[in-house]
């Protein structure tokens, strides 16, 4: 019986290498482990600033500015945060371990 849950949120800037060491380590702990790519919610919150704004921040990858790669970097780990605190209120709920 797994108590403990783990999510892996990557984005197309994350490696392999990188959700493959969250799955190992999800199996080591013997935690219930999610992983998923959050690409989508990135994109459309880049949609919306851009329609605000008429402006398209981009990563660096993309050759735009230091500033531009900071800020979508950002948010990034803001999502995930949000992301983190969703799973983790209702995910007892969806495994049916709600007390």
């Amino acid at each position: 019986r797994k108590l403990f849950h783990t999510v892996y949120m990557g984005t197309s800037n994350s490696t392999s290498s990188t959700k493959n060491r969250a799955e190992k380590l999800a199996n080591e702990i013997g935690s219930y482990h999610l992983a998923f790519n959050f690409d989508s919610i990135v994109e459309t919150i880049i949609k919306l600033f851009s329609m605000v704004t008429g402006s398209i921040p981009q990563f660096t990858l993309s050759k735009q500015t230091n500033s531009q790669d900071l800020a979508l970097q950002n948010i990034q780990a803001r999502i995930r945060m949000v992301l983190a605190y969703l799973f983790a209120q209702l995910l007892p709920w969806v495994r049916g371990k709600t007390s």
